[in-house]
């Protein structure tokens, strides 16, 4: 199919407002360019783009379908343009959906690296449940996913389930609870505090209590490492949280302990990504500067390829 970028941004356009009329006083076109633009693709693609409506349009399936397609081609448009223009430096926005124990833990070393190495890069955080950040990468909501893994298997570069998975680096996790409890209350032993029960981190405890008491533990959802130190601090439960969160690193409230009796866990930070070949120079840069700035996986773990492989 051969498009036009002028074509192509006509109808984003329409497709953004729903009217051909507020499109072609946007673009700057008179109504009949405007129509005859959304003709010219229709012609091209074989199928309307658009269900003509007596106020306006709507996006016919194909519509839809052709929408995704041209905000990636217009997005790669315009990441080059920024690219030319910063003399090929790494520019544009990354988007980055993760988990909340590597939003509060995690990143904050690799965010400030890529704000001094690549000034011209705009990074958009957003905290998301594992679920969440899944279906965000798959729906094109997000550049890169930032989840944790266990699975030996899923250490592996490759693709599954649609999205290309890449493991970054390696978080050690830690039990902890309160130093003491208080006095008379049971001990916290069978309610587990969990940030997101989905995520690869969180299932340990649960797991091996389960195994231990022979029932399964009370869960409560914290959303936030936070929130589960706290609640551990006062006796509520006991929590799985990364080692840099835990006692004597400074960043945890008084009261609190590593718990020996329990396990403690390493788990893998793995970037998600939609599959294919291409990269924008940006997120290229991201992923670069996450593998780096991290220092990978420990020696005992086999280090991916440089640039994840489809299975």
């Amino acid at each position: 199919m051969d498009f036009s970028v002028y074509q192509l941004r006509t109808f984003w356009e329409v497709a953004r407002t729903g009217s051909l009329t507020k499109s072609a006083r946007n673009l700057g076109y008179s109504q009949s360019s405007v129509t005859a633009h959304v003709r010219s693709l229709e012609s091209r693609v074989g199928s309307p783009l658009f269900h003509r409506l007596p106020h306006g349009v709507r996006l016919t399936a194909a519509g839809e379908t052709f929408r995704v397609y041209v905000g990636r081609i217009l997005s790669v448009m315009d990441e080059m343009a920024a690219a030319l223009k910063n003399k090929g430096e790494p520019a544009g926005r990354v988007v980055v959906g993760a988990t909340a124990p590597l939003m509060e833990y995690e990143l904050q070393e690799i965010v400030r690296e890529c704000r001094y190495r690549y000034p011209r890069i705009h990074l958009s955080l957003k905290v998301m449940s594992t679920g969440d950040v899944e279906a965000a990468v798959a729906s094109g909501g997000v550049d890169v996913g930032l989840t944790f893994t266990r699975d030996v298997e899923e250490r592996k570069a490759g693709t599954t389930g649609g999205l290309l998975r890449e493991v970054l680096f390696s978080v050690p996790f830690v039990p902890v609870g309160p130093v003491a409890s208080p006095t008379g209350a049971p001990s916290p032993m069978d309610r587990v505090l969990v940030v997101d029960p989905d995520c690869a981190s969180q299932e340990v405890l649960p797991q091996h209590l389960a195994s231990v008491l022979g029932e399964a533990p009370t869960l409560t959802e914290t959303g936030s490492t936070r929130g589960a130190l706290a609640l551990a601090v006062g006796g509520l439960g006991v929590a799985m949280v990364p080692q840099a969160a835990a006692v004597g690193c400074g960043s945890a409230p008084e009261g609190l302990a590593v718990i020996d009796s329990l396990p403690s866990a390493l788990v893998h930070v793995q970037a998600l990504l939609l599959g294919g070949d291409w990269r924008s120079p940006a997120v290229s840069a991201f992923l670069s500067l996450a593998r780096r700035t991290r220092g990978g996986l420990p020696a005992d773990t086999p280090e991916p390829a440089a640039d994840p492989i489809p299975a």
